[in-house]
């Protein structure tokens, strides 16, 4: 029987929140253009991210991500392109845009930001 180790175990977390959907109805919550890795800690636990806003270097982290992963010609590079846009400048603009109404809309003074464990791939 495999036992599952909370250590080394992931969420998948939304890095704009849901509640991003009362500033725009149109952006895919849910897509994977949205959808990030997060510890436990830091998805559900004391001070995890839950309704805040994401700090602007994890915007820019989210973005080198979502480009690696276009560029790689990795399987989700379609889903990525129909959700975000089909050049880089217009994802970067979706990304800022989402970022931008989420800020303006929430009032969101100070944003979130996880402590530093390991090292960051993107």
């Amino acid at each position: 029987m495999l036992r599952k180790n909370t250590h080394e175990s992931a969420d998948v977390d939304h890095f704009f929140p849901h509640v991003l959907r009362q500033c725009d109805s149109e952006k895919p919550i849910n897509g994977v253009a949205n959808l990030v890795l997060a510890c436990t800690d830091c998805n559900r636990g004391v001070g995890g991210k839950f309704e805040r806003l994401p700090s602007l270097e994890l915007l820019e982290r989210l973005s080198d991500r979502n480009e690696y992963l276009i560029t790689s010609h990795h399987p989700l590079r379609e889903t990525l392109i129909v959700q975000t846009g089909n050049t880089a400048e217009k994802r970067r603009h979706y990304l800022q845009d989402a970022y931008n109404c989420s800020t303006l809309h929430f009032g969101v003074k100070s944003k979130w930001q996880p402590r530093p464990q390991g090292i960051a791939t993107f």
